[in-house]
């Protein structure tokens, strides 16, 4: 019964809150893009091949889709495996067709979740398992699995604070966000404790570990790469190198403060920006401007002219190899008012030496154990967390102590890619 009231509700509130999305979509750019897999008009996919399963999985945007790459990588190295790989946002799109999309079986965007479309996506797809990423909980599209007799898990994961909060208030809505068949692979025990926490049953949840430790790119880290990409900024070799990761509104002046105020000190500061949303580059530059250092976009050019003191980092996906030349970093959307935080692992893992803001949500237990760890320092404030950076690039020794203290946290991760193998094998064989 709940079920046919979703599908009733939801064309009306599409409908209402359809302004909203189309001004997002028009602003960012890129959903003309096979526009029709979104209402179900998918490609009709050839029979599966005998002893060969398919499996379709769902990551939302490029966070969730950087986070199963170790994963990705190991699911298509399987003959006997067949992938589908669908996403929502136009960037999280654009980097999965150009990585995967000559090695999936089909790519496209996630179809709308209402019966008529995600019916005819379904018909089309036929997969033997479905996968989602982080805390997508989508009625229809579970609902499909159901009338499929194919398993549904949702992969590394994880409930923020105001994700849990939503799911207490809509309890009577459980039968239905959290139907008796899905299957939660939990990134941590904390996270396992949320889940359990709506009702679930223990055997509907399992701690497979975060799947971020295991998706970090394997690049090269010598010094000659380095060199090549400070150049490249305009930077010196001797230079130290502030890196703002994934920042938001108001962070941007804030690292400005910090590089001046570094610089009044007699220190070579220079700055990397790589915002989270690369389409805010003209609001940045004119922030640039007003701040009187000179700067590059490299959408620009790619090249910096040597002195340059800032370098605006407006492209996507190329984080982990531009942040390397960092000495140390500030995670972006920690600063109030925004509010979230975003994923410390990778700078972590390059033993980078992190500052981050009281704002950080939606990665608590994992910024909780840097700062045990003492590979992170959490600042209250504004002020200061321009304290801490400047107490960061002062002292080398502690910079020192903070990377050594992020790299023996990641090797103590182990390897949650293969325990979240091992149990997908376990459900395809339950079918």
């Amino acid at each position: 019964m709940v079920i046919w009231i979703y599908r009733i509700l939801y064309p009306v509130l599409s409908l209402l809150l359809a302004p909203y999305y189309l001004r997002r979509m028009i602003r960012r750019g890129g959903y003309g893009r096979k526009v029709s897999y979104r209402i179900g008009l998918w490609p009709k996919l050839p029979p599966k091949k005998k002893g060969v399963r398919r499996i379709w999985i769902q990551a939302v945007s490029v966070g969730e889709l950087s986070s199963i790459g170790k994963l990705l990588e190991n699911l298509l190295a399987d003959p006997k495996l067949e992938i589908v790989l669908s996403g929502t946002t136009s960037t999280g799109l654009s980097i999965a067709e150009e990585k995967y999309g000559g090695k999936v079986l089909a790519q496209g965007p996630f179809p709308l979740d209402w019966l008529p479309f995600s019916k005819l996506a379904w018909s089309r797809i036929r997969p033997d398992m479905a996968l989602t990423v982080d805390s997508e909980l989508w009625p229809e599209h579970m609902r499909q699995t159901k009338t499929y007799g194919v398993p549904f898990a949702i992969i590394n994961a994880r409930l923020s604070d105001r994700s849990l909060g939503r799911l207490q208030l809509l309890r009577f809505l459980h039968r239905l966000l959290l139907p008796p068949h899905v299957r939660i692979l939990a990134s941590s025990e904390k996270q396992q404790e949320r889940w359990t926490s709506l009702g679930l049953g223990s055997g509907q949840v399992r701690v497979t570990g975060n799947l971020k430790v295991d998706a970090i790119p394997d690049l090269p880290s010598s010094a000659q790469g380095k060199e090549e990409l400070l150049a490249e900024f305009g930077f010196s070799n001797d230079s130290l190198v502030i890196v703002g990761i994934s920042t938001w509104p108001g962070e941007e002046e804030a690292l400005l403060d910090s590089v001046e105020s570094l610089r009044k000190e007699g220190l070579d500061a220079r700055l990397l920006l790589v915002p989270r949303h690369a389409e805010r580059r003209e609001e940045i530059s004119a922030t640039l401007t007003a701040s009187g250092l000179s700067f590059n976009l490299r959408t620009h050019k790619r090249k910096a002219e040597s002195g340059t003191i800032v370098y605006l980092a407006d492209t996507t996906g190329e984080l982990f190899r531009l942040i390397r030349v960092a000495d140390l970093a500030f995670v972006g959307k920690t600063l109030p008012p925004n509010g979230g935080g975003q994923n410390p692992i990778e700078p972590v893992s390059l033993g980078i030496p992190l500052v981050i803001g009281p704002a950080y949500q939606n990665f608590r237990e994992t910024c909780s154990e840097l700062f045990s760890q003492g590979a992170a320092l959490r600042a209250r404030d504004t002020e200061e967390t321009l304290d801490m950076i400047r107490k960061l690039a002062l002292n080398e020794e502690l910079r020192r102590s903070a990377s050594s203290a992020g790299r023996a946290w990641i090797a103590k991760q182990g390897s949650p890619t293969q325990t979240t193998l091992d149990v997908l094998a376990d459900l395809l064989e339950e079918t």
